[in-house]
């Protein structure tokens, strides 16, 4: 089950809300770990067990890290915790990619595991560990309520692509959740603009990718190569993006205020701008559990978590090289590159840096190294077909509209004429403020649902 489904957009969604409305506030949780856990072995029903083990450790351990705060005995079981969450997540969503890099090094022939991964998996496991760490900090009382805690860990409106959610910042809300009336309608808007991000433009964008992979890396001009990395940015982007604000306003419409995940990643003006702006509650998970230490004890720690950045969208070695590719290069701009930055104008580190980022989607996009170095080759004009051909005329009049949109929507104007108007004193800034405001997520919901059905 999908967020972009019919199923779930019309049958999961509206029984699971109106349950949830209906019943008391203290049994808010249950229906929503209730619903979460349908949502969940909509996939492999089996997982759910895992998913309950999890959420059943980490909420013991919790308690024992509590009972003994203070002593060696709290050191100890948080270790504890900390390994059987790693566990997990090495073995059901790393192990084919470890036991693969060990056949490659020793020519071992070890056989791989035949698991699906299961949804959210880092989500939830990261999620664990924030709370069993805060626990043991201090930051945060441990959970008495199993119902409370589990339906802080198996909250799917987050489950398939983020944001994550640290306990402490819904530690309150989980204990009776009241959503009030401007949040539904916000929460509402959010999940409309989501979904016309991913069906609209995600999908659309990604159809332009397959499109330009189906020709094969090595028949690409150089203007085929940049639009299928244009595509493929805009394909990620609005994908992930668009999950983030459906669960953003899924979130709102059950009284939870959830984290953001993306802020116009595409106007940074640096590597390390667009790290803090790209998946920037995993950014915030990974400074908060992470980085710490002295300064080179904390770059370390940096290139260490951007580079396994990577990982976290997929267990393939170029996901590591991408991860790899944006490390090397916020490490260079924390030793040096920072203050030659400052001496140049803004669209020239702009457009450096989207020449950096632009590089690592071919990383990220291919699935091995051969057919990385033949994109590269035609990304920089030395393609077998040349600067531009027919293929790319085609392809660009056929979305060139998609395309479009994409930058628009990609980038932080429109999003400031939109705060303009709404803050606009005049009668007709707020009239357009007020129109917009009430027609566009209706309209987007309508052109999102009627795409779905026509596939």
């Amino acid at each position: 089950m999908e967020f972009g489904s019919i199923v779930f957009l019309l049958r999961f969604l509206p029984i699971f809300i109106a349950f949830y409305y209906v019943v008391p506030g203290r049994m808010k949780s249950f229906i929503l770990l209730l619903g979460s856990l349908c949502f969940y072995a909509w996939r492999v029903p089996i997982y759910v067990v895992l998913l309950l083990a999890t959420a059943v450790s980490d909420y013991c351990h919790g308690l024992l890290i509590e009972k003994y705060k203070g002593k060696r005995t709290a050191g100890i079981i948080l270790g504890n915790a900390l390994f059987f969450d790693s566990a997990l997540l090495l073995f059901f969503g790393y192990a084919d990619f470890l036991i693969g890099a060990i056949n490659a090094v020793t020519g071992l022939e070890i056989s791989k595991f035949d698991f699906p991964i299961p949804l959210g998996l880092t989500i939830f496991i990261f999620q664990s560990m924030s709370y069993v760490i805060d626990v043991f900090r201090g930051n945060v009382e441990a959970q008495r309520n199993l119902i409370s805690y589990a339906a802080f860990v198996t909250m799917f409106p987050q489950m398939p692509g983020g944001p994550i959610v640290c306990y402490r910042d819904v530690e309150q809300t989980l204990r009776i959740p009241k959503p009030e009336l401007h949040q539904i309608s916000g929460g509402a808007k959010r999940f409309c603009i989501g979904l016309a991000k991913k069906v609209l433009l995600a999908d659309l964008a990604g159809e332009l990718w397959m499109g330009v992979e189906s020709l094969g890396v090595s028949s690409l001009s150089m203007g085929t190569a940049w639009l299928g990395v244009f595509a493929f940015a805009f394909r990620m982007y609005y994908a992930y993006s668009g999950l983030a604000d459906m669960a953003i306003g899924i979130g709102m419409c059950l009284g939870f205020s959830l984290p953001e995940s993306f802020r116009y990643p595409f106007a940074a003006s640096s590597v390390t701008d667009f790290l803090h702006r790209w998946n920037m509650s995993l950014v915030i998970w990974v400074k908060e559990y992470v980085f710490r230490g002295n300064v080179p004890g904390r770059l370390f720690g940096a290139f260490l978590a951007w580079s396994l950045m990577g990982l976290w969208y997929g267990p393939d070695g170029t996901f590591l090289l991408w991860g790899v590719w944006l490390a090397v290069f916020y490490v260079l701009e924390t030793i040096f590159w920072k203050r030659v930055q400052k001496a140049l104008p803004f669209v020239v580190n702009w457009l450096l840096t989207m020449l950096v980022i632009s590089v690592g989607w071919v990383f990220f996009a291919l699935n091995d190294m051969e057919s990385v170095k033949i994109y590269l080759y035609a990304l920089f004009g030395q393609g077998a077909a040349g600067l531009m051909d027919d293929h790319f005329w085609y392809l660009l009049s056929e979305y060139f509209p998609v395309m479009s949109l994409g930058i628009v929507f990609a980038l932080p104007q429109l999003s400031m004429l939109i705060r303009c108007l709404r803050e606009g004193r005049s009668g007709l800034s707020m009239a357009l403020y007020r129109f917009g405001e009430k027609t566009v997520p209706a309209i987007l919901l309508l052109l999102s649902l009627l795409k779905i059905v026509g596939e």
